[in-house]
């Protein structure tokens, strides 16, 4: 296993709408001094889609500033591209660095899939995990990995893992049992993870321990030894509470808000909503109880 600890995921700053990376370095910082072991960045996360590849690049290379393990999220783009970016990467000599990969196109069979990320493998130096979003079908509707999918990708050299992203714990309970994979679970939830680990999950991207770490990595470890009271008792008194208020007022814009009350973030990026004076309260509020 890899990944033994919880995964905190890196929303990008701004400033007068330009990236900065002050802050980011600051936050990274913290996160590490507070516990933290493994860091993301991410097409999931707030922002990150906005940015364009060049500042792509200076955020992911300021992520490497963290002391412990990196996983690079890079954007969906063509084979030709991300060849190229890619070489890049091999350029570098790093500890713990991981490329966090996304399919760029619609899809049809699953030997395209595989083929793509075979050429990922064979062209990268890093292991590599695949972020498993919902893909477009070429005939209508949508695809996510499968379980057949996941196998024939576990058997790649260099492959190493998936952010899992399925629309359902039922699906991915039936997804991800018994695959020889790093198995990452996104969604922010303690309470998801404690539902997908006996089937195999990894690790999970927090929710709560980005804004305290401390909480995030004593669950983990009080879940992974076999303390399922406390563990559950840690979701209840700091999970819970924080989720209500943040997925009332909407999960992304309450962690921006969050982290720019805590000084890691200055400013969003247009198009972006603008928080109420009621929601910015509630936000705060349900922040400060984190910290009791």
């Amino acid at each position: 296993m890899i990944f033994n600890s919880p995964v905190y995921p890196i929303p990008p700053s701004f400033i007068n709408d330009e990236l900065e990376l002050t802050s980011t370095k600051s936050y990274l910082e913290y996160l590490y001094e507070k516990g933290a072991k493994t860091i993301m960045s991410t097409a999931g996360t707030s922002q990150f889609n906005l940015l364009t590849s060049s500042e792509i690049d200076m955020f992911n290379n300021t992520l490497l500033n963290f002391k412990g393990k990196k996983i690079i999220g890079l954007p969906a783009v063509s084979f030709y591209e991300l060849k190229h970016a890619i070489r890049g990467w091999n350029s570098t000599n790093y500890d713990d660095v991981y490329l966090l990969i996304l399919f760029p196109e619609r899809y049809y069979n699953d030997e395209q899939v595989i083929e793509f990320f075979k050429d990922v493998c064979k062209e990268s130096k890093y292991p590599i995990l695949a972020h498993g979003n919902t893909m477009r079908k070429g005939m209508g509707g949508e695809y996510n990995y499968s379980f057949n999918l996941l196998k024939k990708l576990s058997k790649i050299d260099n492959f190493i893992g998936i952010k899992e992203e399925s629309p359902s714990i039922d699906f991915a309970q039936k997804n991800i049992k018994g695959l020889n994979l790093e198995i990452i679970v996104a969604g922010g939830s303690m309470k998801r993870f404690w539902s997908l680990e006996p089937f195999g999950a990894t690790t999970y991207l927090t929710g709560v321990g980005s804004f305290n770490p401390i909480v995030e990595e004593n669950f983990y470890n009080e879940y992974k030894k076999g303390s399922l009271k406390i563990a559950k008792h840690i979701i209840d008194i700091f999970e819970t509470p924080l989720f209500n208020t943040f997925m009332e007022v909407g999960w992304h814009a309450s962690m921006r808000e969050a982290l720019k009350d805590m000084g890691f973030i200055l400013d969003n990026r247009k198009p972006f909503v603008t928080l109420s004076d009621v929601n910015k309260e509630k936000v705060k509020k349900a922040l400060e109880k984190l910290f009791k």
